[in-house]
């Protein structure tokens, strides 16, 4: 529910629109339409009004855009679970929505092991996530909710459920089988290297092959700054004709299936709503 990775060639545009909806339009615009959408966009990410974006800027748009991507995703999931339309979420309704079949009124019907798990981790969410402890969630607190890495009242929690849920021999910490779950035991597959090197190189801090205390933090609660500069590096590297380490209006615009059409690119990583209404 908490957890996002992965990374297509649609994330590109996606990092640049901050909207699926968005982006699924872009892909049915003529190139013409495009390039004149993508024209708006690139000018107002020139926020000094120099004529060029530079990595600062692209970065600083990207980054709101990975906000807006989650925040559009929540306010969809929002209105779907609010049943009566009183601009609220209680648990009752989020358990119907989620398990259905009485659930709300009857908690004890959902039998499953990992619907019970999946219940109980969600109780924990919901019950700090709602700040005011009404018993039902606005939409901020919602957002909370469904996104526990953005928000800072949210990550012991997060730290917490993580636990429980994989820290199986319950010392506290989290070891290279429990991090790796099933794949631990296909040693010979591309995400066991991936993952395993991951665990190794980037998580495990201090080199005892164990993920505690911040190394848990630091593993759960990304750091969004630096996943944008990486997204805009990226397409500055692709995009940037001339080399100077910036790019003008219309290098933005001759690579416009890049930034918002649907040409695959090799380049990936969950990146994440502008205002596009004058689009």
């Amino acid at each position: 529910m908490h957890e996002k990775q992965g990374h297509d060639a649609h994330l590109d545009h996606q990092a640049i629109l901050g909207s699926k909806k968005t982006a699924e339009e872009f892909d049915d615009l003529t190139p013409e339409e495009s390039k004149r959408r993508l024209r708006i966009l690139a000018t107002k990410m020139d926020k000094n009004s120099d004529g060029f974006v530079d990595q600062q800027e692209l970065s600083g748009w990207i980054q709101q855009s990975m906000l807006s991507l989650d925040k559009e995703e929540t306010d969809e999931r929002f209105d779907e679970i609010d049943i009566n339309k009183d601009k609220t979420i209680t648990w009752a309704e989020y358990v119907q929505e989620v398990f259905g079949n009485g659930a709300d009124a009857n908690e004890k019907l959902i039998t499953d092991p990992e619907d019970r798990k999946l219940l109980e981790e969600d109780r924990h969410y919901f019950h700090v996530a709602d700040l005011n402890k009404d018993g039902k969630l606005t939409r901020e607190e919602f957002d909370a909710f469904q996104n526990p890495e953005h928000y800072r009242h949210m990550h012991d929690t997060l730290v917490k459920n993580t636990l429980v849920e994989k820290d199986l021999n319950k010392d506290g910490k989290i070891d290279l089988r429990e991090f790796l779950g099933d794949t631990y035991e296909q040693p010979q597959s591309e995400w066991y290297v991936t993952e395993k090197s991951r665990f190794e190189e980037e998580y495990d801090k201090n080199k005892d092959g164990f993920l505690e205390g911040e190394e848990l933090r630091q593993w759960l609660i990304p750091d969004i700054q630096a996943s944008a500069v990486s997204e805009a590096e990226h397409l500055l590297s692709m995009a940037d004709a001339d080399r100077d380490g910036k790019l003008s209006i219309d290098e933005i615009v001759n690579e416009h299936a890049l930034f918002v059409g649907s040409e695959v690119t090799n380049y990936g990583e969950h990146l994440t709503n502008i205002e596009h209404s004058e689009l």
